[in-house]
Parts: structure tokens; C-alpha cells; sequence
């Protein structure tokens, strides 16, 4: 993923360690850039599939 606001590029993962104190809990389909703190939307499963369909060629 890569972050809108300041251009990080880190994995969901990375991101869901950044919420880990957000008082909202895991509901709320937002990650967090690990480096600006930036809100952005989960990345939908359909677009994951696409961009690893044409990143294998």
C-alpha cells in the first residue's frame, strides 16, 4: 500500500499495528500509515487480486 498523504509505501500489517491503540477497535475499515499516522481505506480484496494478477505478468 502506499500512503495518499505523504507517499509510504508499508504492508496492511505495518498498518494494523499503527490502529492497534485506536479507540474505534478493528471495525472501522481504516489503516493507518505507519510514518504520518494518515487515515486511508482497507484496499478492497478485487483490487489486491488485480494488482497481483498483472504484477505476475
Amino acid at each position: 500500500m502506499r500512503c495518499d498523504f505523504c507517499g509510504y509505501e508499508f504492508t496492511e500489517e505495518e498498518a494494523i499495528l499503527g490502529c492497534s491503540n485506536c479507540p474505534v477497535g478493528a471495525g472501522c475499515k481504516m489503516m493507518k500509515c505507519p510514518r504520518c499516522n494518515y487515515e486511508i481505506p482497507l484496499e478492497p480484496e478485487w483490487i489486491k487480486k488485480l494488482k497481483k494478477l498483472f504484477a505476475t505478468g
